[in-house]
């Protein structure tokens, strides 16, 4: 039974706690610091948001950049694949934590093998232009404390515990060489920042050291798009740090650059001028606000010899889709070996996902998120920003059965489509009926990891102002567990991304959830001399469910006045997902309704994993 881990977090929050914290002296923070909201209630960055943030709105796809002393190790200590002992956890660059490795040891040992090649960020420039991605993000320093710009603060240039913090090759300054490398590929360059710091030993004096890097980035590399901080938690943050003097400093030399959410505690904090989830996508967006999403190429951020769970591209493309689908931009990381070299199962993909976007482009950047939270349809819409030109990308994370993609909900009439890559296609406008597009049956370029038609409109798309998921065209409604409501009581959980879309950890018999839809299409057709009658639709009901061994029970599933009961049985295991008919339910009236799902018993250590229901109609 799956649940989303916290142990990254519960990691770094042990961390934070032990590391050097400002003590009070003349570099204490003030009183406007303990009232800051969101960028310290600073009119100036409220007042040109939109302005700083219009760039970041159209982009939608950026490189993350994880480089440091930790690539070296490559998640073996001794840094030795042959050797060292290896290390499963999935963060690489937290190998002095996994391996408990101390100052001097670690610098030591991995400083002789840190050898980025010349030409390395240029390399990664024109992958990242490839790639479609519009920005990048590089690690000016990491929570290990070693800088990869040449901070001139006096514990970088030399200290007693590691000599000095500055690790760039020889007359060379590795941040410089990024930030002139993107920009010459026409991209915009940011800088991430750790306001941990696992090596600086002096807490009264942290402070006044995190605020010189920071004005020596903001002063010394020319134009920076984001400052992309990490990490608070709660009790070190915002204050802790002093922000507010920070802002005012990358105010002063960088006006123009927009600053993430992580200088106060939570990935969804409403600080900051957007808002930065870790490896999951929110289920709905942030209610307009802007998000970004920062993802891996395989699961570490920090270079792996053995971390082979590499995304493909269409794994990529589909991310890339929902993402800006809610609203969000996706940074994708890239995490290159001690010579600076990214790993050639990044580079593949990457290039792929470039050349779906070279022809699919247009229905990620600069668009908005979808009006709707549930599609009618398997696949995520984005909406065109141009209002001379208001157009639906249809991303099809399933072909339609049949070839009928259901727009229902739509009011807006449509004027034509466009199956991307391929031309024009029919539009189907019924009238009392959703608008259908007319796809051929099956999908003409079987390559296409995410076809994507474009639906021009007469005007603005407006859509009816249910939330809840609707019939597709074949009078089906699939509900995914994703769009389920929980009782309060209930103990379990709730995914955060349709790949691990499932309601699991169902123990206790008191757990009820609720499946709320529209139905508008209930009825069967019976045609007699030439007049039509509407007869009461019948559907079965269908449950897509995984249960361990020795588990399972019982449940009770209702809608409306009936009900139905099903004994849930073991499969395999609790990742094997098999459909079941559990009955047949009739329906006659149209409206909002709501599929009830309770269990009577539970056996043995939980109910089931359940991805979805699904009424598929009978006549």
């Amino acid at each position: 039974m799956s649940r989303s881990s916290s142990r990254y977090w519960i990691c770094l929050a042990l961390l934070a706690a032990n590391m050097p914290a400002p003590a009070a002296d003349e570099s204490a923070p003030g009183p406007a610091d303990q009232e800051m909201s969101a960028f310290a209630g600073s009119e100036d960055w409220k007042a040109d948001h939109d302005q700083r943030v219009k760039w970041f709105r159209e982009a939608r796809f950026g490189m993350f950049i994880h480089l440091g002393l930790y690539s070296a190790a490559g998640g073996y200590w001794p840094p030795d694949p042959a050797k060292g002992t290896r290390y499963e956890q999935q963060q690489a660059e937290h190998i002095r934590t996994w391996a408990s490795v101390g100052e001097p040891d670690y610098g030591n040992t991995l400083k002789p093998l840190f050898k980025p090649e010349p030409g390395c960020t240029t390399e990664w420039a024109k992958l990242a232009k490839e790639a479609g991605m519009k920005y990048a993000v590089f690690t000016a320093k990491h929570h290990e404390g070693y800088t990869l710009f040449n901070s001139k603060a006096e514990y970088s240039v030399h200290n007693p515990v590691t000599g000095t913090t500055n690790i760039s090759p020889a007359g060379r300054d590795l941040f410089r060489e990024f930030a002139d490398s993107f920009r010459r590929e026409g991209l915009i360059p940011g800088a991430f920042y750790s306001l941990v710091d696992w090596q600086y030993p002096d807490k009264v004096r942290y402070q006044r050291y995190l605020h010189q890097h920071l004005t020596e980035l903001a002063s010394s590399y020319g134009p920076l798009g984001i400052l992309w901080v990490d990490y608070s938690s709660a009790g070190n943050e915002g204050p802790r740090w002093g922000t507010r003097s920070i802002l005012d400093i990358w105010r002063s030399h960088q006006p123009g650059v927009i600053i993430n959410n992580r200088f106060w505690s939570g990935l969804e904090n409403p600080n900051g001028d957007f808002l930065t989830p870790e490896k999951y996508v929110p289920p709905a967006g942030y209610n307009g606000r802007l998000f970004e999403a920062s993802h891996t190429l395989n699961e570490s951020f920090g270079f792996s010899y053995h971390d082979d769970a590499w995304k493909g591209p269409a794994d990529i493309i589909r991310l890339l889709a929902e993402v800006a689908s809610k609203g969000g931009n996706l940074l994708l990381n890239v995490g290159p070996d001690a010579h600076g070299r990214i790993p050639d199962p990044s580079a593949r993909t990457l290039r792929e996902v470039g050349k779906w976007l070279s022809t699919h482009g247009e229905s990620i950047y600069g668009t908005s998120g979808s009006p709707l939270p549930y599609p009618p349809f398997k696949g995520w819409i984005t909406v065109s920003a141009d209002e001379r030109d208001p157009t639906l990308f249809c991303h099809l994370r399933e072909w339609p059965e049949g070839g009928l993609l259901s727009l229902e909900g739509l009011e807006t009439d449509c004027s034509s489509a466009t199956l991307l890559g391929s031309g024009f296609v029919d539009v189907e406008q019924s009238q009392g009926g959703p608008p259908a597009i007319r796809l051929p049956a099956t999908p003409p370029d079987p390559s296409d990891p995410l076809p994507v038609v474009a639906v021009r409109l007469n005007g603005p798309a407006v859509f009816d102002s249910s939330p809840y998921p609707r019939q597709a065209p074949d009078r089906s409604v699939t509900l995914l567990a994703t769009q389920a409501l929980l009782a309060p009581s209930v103990t379990a959980t709730n995914p955060m991304r349709h790949e691990e879309s499932h309601i699991g950890f169902w123990s206790d018999t008191g757990e009820s959830v609720w499946f709320p839809f529209v139905m508008r299409y209930p009825y069967t057709i019976r045609r007699t001399n030439g007049a039509e009658e509407k007869l009461p639709g019948r559907f079965d009901v269908i449950l897509d469910a995984a249960v361990g061994q020795e588990s399972g029970g019982e449940v009770e599933i209702r809608l409306l006045d009936q009900t139905l009961h099903y004994r849930v049985l073991p499969t395999a295991h609790w990742r094997d997902f098999r459909e079941t008919k559990v009955g047949t339910i009739t329906i006659s009236q149209p409206g909002l309704l709501s599929l009830h799902v309770r269990p009577l018993n539970i056996k043995g250590i939980g109910l089931m994993n359940l991805r979805s229901v699904k009424l598929i109609p009978v006549d």
